[in-house]
């Protein structure tokens, strides 16, 4: 597992060739102890050897190590979220493509400029790491917590709820200044994406493709020694193809401009479950609550193995009815459920359907 002490030795290479002693002087360790932090990192491709016996040198590794744990005020009086990317992740991604750094440009940014925004928080860590053929990135903060803020400020009676909302955008805890688009956006440009509050965990992704924990990084230090607060993981491939206009183009449209050009949702259905199935006319209306909000909403139902009357009834009759502008897409339907989806609301097309 590396660490902040890593991070300035690395950053420290970057800037002159006595690496040891400089080093020495900004981490506050022995030279002893640099020195072995040194051959560790140089043998685990975060340093690259020149030289040998007393004359060696260094100089960056095919791998990169970023860390920071600082005051969240210390981030926004210099340049905030732009000012982080720009000292700290971009010149760790300099060589590499430019579709991939604009992607994870947009996440990094959207999930500091949420700290700084709307966490309440005092501190901040801030991470990246480029290994084996991937980015991952960290953000984590000791403020409420996201998932509690979401469900305080709707008037949730479960915490869990908040998942829900938060995967279907368009919602922010200050509208004034921010459109709720950026962990939609986020999530959608990146290969993982996760986050972490209080024991509960958001990533739209099931099973195996889950985002798994971090092994280089301590992700939940600064929470749990708050007792509080959010971490959000992020993982990008190196030789991603994807782009940011092409997820730009799947959910807004080039021809509307504001909050009207994000027309399409996604919403993981199985969110709505908590502990049981999806069987209430409750559970419907929270599917589709803010739903008008867009003009598609693709109901994703993976995960979600039972549906019953008045939840169907609910979301695809009562809904549906009162609001023919907006357009139902259930996709992903086990057998069973498209069988239900077809008994109760027999008006619905399941052309698109999948099965998982």
């Amino acid at each position: 597992m590396l660490d902040e002490k890593d991070a300035i030795i690395l950053a420290t290479v970057r800037e002159t060739p006595t690496l040891a002693s400089t080093a020495a002087e900004r981490t506050g360790l022995s030279r002893v102890a640099v020195s072995r932090r040194i051959k560790k990192l140089a043998d685990t491709g975060y340093l690259e050897r020149h030289g040998s016996g007393t004359r060696q040198t260094y100089s960056s590794g095919i791998n990169h190590f970023w860390l920071l744990q600082t005051d969240v005020a210390t981030v926004a009086q210099s340049g905030g979220e732009f000012g982080a990317w720009e000292r700290h992740v971009a010149p760790l991604l300099q060589e590499l493509p430019g579709n991939m750094v604009n992607l994870a440009n947009i996440a990094f940014t959207e999930m500091i400029n949420n700290v700084l925004d709307h966490s309440q928080a005092s501190h901040v860590m801030m991470a990246a790491h480029v290994f084996g053929g991937q980015l991952q990135m960290l953000v984590a903060d000791d403020g409420v917590g996201i998932f509690r803020r979401i469900a305080q400020a709707l008037e949730l009676f479960d915490d869990r709820l908040a998942l829900l909302e938060l995967a279907k955008g368009k919602f922010t805890t200050a509208p004034d200044a921010h459109s709720g688009m950026g962990v939609f956006v986020s999530s959608r440009m990146l290969d993982g994406f996760a986050i972490d509050s209080k024991g509960l965990t958001f990533d739209l992704r099931l099973g195996a493709q889950k985002l798994a924990a971090f092994n280089w990084v301590d992700a939940t230090a600064l929470s749990r020694a708050a007792g509080q607060g959010t971490v959000v993981r992020m993982d990008l491939a190196l030789n991603t193809t994807r782009t940011a206009q092409a997820v730009y183009k799947t959910y807004f449209s080039p021809d509307t401009v504001g909050g009207d050009a994000f027309h399409t949702t996604e919403v993981p259905v199985r969110l709505a479950q908590l502990s049981s199935q999806l069987t209430s006319r409750s559970q419907g209306k929270w599917v589709v609550e803010r739903a008008t909000q867009f003009k598609t909403v693709v109901l994703d139902f993976a995960g979600v193995s039972l549906v019953g009357q008045g939840f169907v009834d609910e979301v695809f009759r009562v809904f549906a009815t009162a609001h023919p502008e907006v357009q139902l897409k259930p996709v992903n339907l086990l057998p069973e459920v498209a069988q239900a989806l077809q008994m109760f609301a027999p008006h619905v097309s399941l052309t698109t359907r999948g099965h998982t």
